[in-house]
């Protein structure tokens, strides 16, 4: 009998150790596992009184609490690289290790880099000894710094180009005075700055070099009459016809230097309208009938019917074709002289070849043929009137029309431009 009534109450007296300690001890345990790993979407404790009522509540408000921070953290980050992936510089953080922990989309495109650049040095994926000690500098000072760097960036087919940049390098600190955890590198592509600043020095230089002649010239024989020679009729006329002809190469180059500066803004410039370029090109010859009979040149025409109304600056399209034309009747010193103008439609556009049997254009110059003041006989160029603009401004215009033009040329056998435009604006329109 006594061993009957013990065993209900053992029986008891197990369930209630059980489902008072064993089993809430069992469940928490569960619960700081799941913590512990990270996973604080499984932890739910029902509040029980007893022993660990306090210890449960406890550690369901951790696992809330952490579960919020979690998300704040994913959020912070989804922020994060949504900011960095819309940045245009680039982006780079590095460890106190000094390994790299994060470089966004814009960092890779600039350096056009093959591998991650994630977990390695800066000096690994830069090979730039500036970068390294701005690093090293930054995470024993963490003061600010700016570098200014020119990289070599080597292609994947073997070509290498030299870009610029502007580094912002800072000390990423938890405190004011502690020492930086991080460092963040922003890269500033500042290439097409510098080759900007690159093209205006070179043209101011020119444009400084092509007026300083003719004024030196106009001076030395303005300097000559004021020293007597107005009294010599023979000097004196010789002088003014000399200092004539620079006026006009001077007031021949503002026009061209104008022209340049107005085709910045094609909206402004340029009036679209249906045009018979082969009445444009015989409003052009007519102009240059003196010069054409001065060097006796002798000229075809081949002008197919389906190729001549498009919508064109009239006026435009007529100093391209003068200048080209005008050009070769300039250098083409042969005796035997001959021009052929041809125009045909290809599709969308129409194609205006304009070739000469002159002297031709050496293939080292070809490349810069259309650049401001570039000139193939810098002298015999000067000597024949030329500013050194016109195909520059043949280009801009060209370019202007939704167009392109190039050459062709063999030395010693003559050089054929060609000018293809669309017989239509629209698409090829620039926005204003």
């Amino acid at each position: 009998m006594a061993g009957a009534i013990v065993c209900p109450a053992v029986a008891a007296g197990g369930l209630f150790l059980y489902f008072q300690v064993i089993r809430p001890i069992i469940l928490t345990h569960r619960a700081l596992k799941s913590l512990a790993s990270g996973d604080f979407s499984s932890i739910f404790l029902f509040d029980r009184p007893g022993f660990f009522k306090k210890t449960t509540s406890h550690i369901q408000k951790i696992a809330e609490r952490l579960k919020q921070f979690d998300r704040q953290a994913i959020d912070e980050e989804f922020n994060l690289r949504a900011i960095l992936s819309s940045m245009v510089e680039g982006v780079l953080i590095v460890d106190r290790s000094q390994r790299i922990r994060l470089a966004n989309d814009a960092l890779i495109g600039m350096f056009d880099l093959p591998l991650t650049p994630l977990n390695r040095t800066v000096i690994e994926v830069f090979r730039n000894h500036d970068l390294q000690q701005a690093l090293e500098a930054a995470l024993l000072r963490g003061a600010p710094q700016k570098l200014e760097l020119a990289l070599e960036n080597v292609s994947g087919s073997g070509g290498s180009t030299t870009k610029y940049f502007d580094v912002h390098i800072a000390g990423l600190k938890h405190k004011p005075h502690f020492l930086p955890a991080a460092v963040i590198f922003v890269f500033h592509d500042v290439t097409l700055v510098r080759g900007l600043e690159a093209v205006r020095r070179e043209f101011v230089a020119n444009v400084s070099h092509e007026f300083r002649t003719p004024l030196a010239i106009i001076v030395g024989y303005l300097e000559t009459l004021l020293d007597g020679a107005l009294d010599d009729r023979e000097m004196a006329e010789r002088s003014l016809e000399i200092m004539h002809k620079n006026t006009r190469r001077l007031s021949l180059l503002i026009d061209d230097l104008l022209s340049i500066s107005r085709l910045e803004d094609r909206a402004k410039l340029l009036d679209f309208r249906p045009n018979d370029l082969r009445d444009i090109l015989a409003r052009v010859l007519d102009h240059l009938e003196p010069n054409i009979s001065a060097s006796q040149a002798k000229i075809e025409i081949d002008w197919e019917p389906d190729a001549r109304m498009a919508e064109v600056d009239g006026s435009r399209i007529e100093e391209v074709f003068s200048n080209l034309i005008g050009n070769a009747l300039r250098h083409g010193a042969s005796a035997d002289f001959h021009l052929r103008i041809a125009a045909s439609c290809h599709g969308p556009e129409i194609c205006v070849s304009i070739a000469d049997n002159g002297p031709g254009i050496p293939s080292d110059d070809q490349p810069h043929i259309f650049e401001r003041f570039y000139r193939v006989h810098k002298d015999r160029s000067r000597d024949a009137g030329g500013t050194g603009l016109g195909l520059s401004i043949v280009k801009n215009v060209v370019q202007a029309h939704g167009g392109r033009v190039r050459i062709e040329s063999t030395p010693g056998r003559g050089a054929t431009f060609f000018v293809c435009l669309p017989s239509q604006q629209g698409s090829s329109k620039m926005p204003g």
